[in-house]
């Protein structure tokens, strides 16, 4: 069962929702911003578990769920009747028919309990008409619902919506939180826990993934030994690398591996120090190509990679915008 002492990195979230429990304060809707990965789906969890429970405990400074009665035997195993994530139809979005039903359900009274709680992931993904519908529910709540909506970022959301709801951000985790937590909860390895903790963005949940994905590590080492020679390399080849990429599932990964390289470059360029790199086994030929290639080279390989990122989030097709973006770096390397 998730708990609020398992949540790294949030003490502002989890003195807010500890203080709701507390008073009986309970926001009607909460947004949870945050990236994947960042912790959202336990927060709602953590929170729903404790609001639910029929003999909540102190446990240091928290509010825990006592993880015994019934309702935490079956919040645990996801099958708690007055927590209901909800659904949606298509994968790239969140209808009106979506909401709907949602809104239909919360009209029934809880079980048991006495709140019920909604928890929509991706809510980001909201049409306009379903933001309208979902805001009948928002301005006239009943008593018991309490919902939540998980999102990665909040400027798809109507004013509306965002004014009815208690707004809270994730903050990134600091690496070393999320390193400590690799080796101690994953039990990892102190290299690839620090390997995998820089790449994670400050996400646990990111870096755990990394954790269990066995290709990473070999995907970093192929990476490295493109963008090492990628001025003198022909466009076969980074079209062969491009589609080895998506075939493998491997494209948000190297995206953010081209983009951390090439942060590590200007990093080392601007400030002459070697310290903040994050690749440190790569250091003597960061030194060299940093001074190598050109501000506005550097610029412009980075420029790539985000329009990639932003093609990518289009859904355009993840091959040809890897190529592309393999293309670019080539020729702003050469400048």
């Amino acid at each position: 069962m998730d708990k609020f002492s398992e949540i790294i990195g949030q003490d502002i979230i989890v003195s807010h929702l500890q203080n709701a429990l507390r008073t009986g304060g309970v926001s009607h809707a909460y947004i949870l911003n945050g990236a994947k990965g960042s912790g959202r789906h336990m927060i709602a969890r953590s929170f729903s578990a404790a609001l639910l429970c029929e003999n909540p405990r102190q446990e240091g400074d928290l509010l825990e769920p006592c993880g015994e009665c019934l309702s935490c035997i079956q919040a645990a195993a996801g099958s708690n009747p007055d927590i209901i994530t909800v659904e949606r139809e298509k994968e790239n979005s969140i209808g009106v028919g979506d909401i709907r039903k949602m809104r239909a359900d919360v009209k029934i009274k809880p079980y048991s309990a006495a709140h019920k709680v909604y928890i929509l992931p991706d809510a980001e993904k909201m049409t306009p008409a379903a933001q309208n519908a979902l805001l009948k529910t928002l301005e006239e709540p009943p008593s018991y619902a309490v919902i939540f909506l998980l999102a990665d970022g909040t400027s798809a959301f109507l004013p509306t919506i965002m004014s009815r709801c208690v707004t809270l951000p994730l903050r990134p985790v600091s690496e070393k939180a999320v390193e400590d937590c690799l080796r101690e909860r994953f039990g990892a390895q102190e290299d690839r826990a620090r390997l995998c903790a820089r790449f994670s963005g400050g996400s646990i949940g990111r870096a755990a993934l990394l954790l269990e994905n066995e290709h990473f590590a070999a995907l970093r080492e192929k990476t490295i030994l493109l963008l090492r020679k990628i001025d003198k390399t022909d466009a076969a080849q980074l079209a062969s690398f491009a589609k080895e990429a998506v075939e493998e599932e491997e494209t948000q990964d190297l995206i953010d591996l081209i983009l951390t390289w090439n942060r590590d470059l200007l990093v080392c360029r601007a400030t002459h120090r070697t310290e903040n790199l994050i690749f440190t086994d790569e250091v003597q030929y960061i030194i060299e190509a940093a001074h190598t290639v050109s501000w506005q080279g550097l610029q412009a390989a980075s420029e790539a990679v985000f329009r990639a990122r932003r093609r990518l989030f289009s859904n355009v097709n993840a091959e040809l915008t890897l190529q592309m973006m393999l293309l670019e770096i080539r020729g702003a390397y050469q400048i």
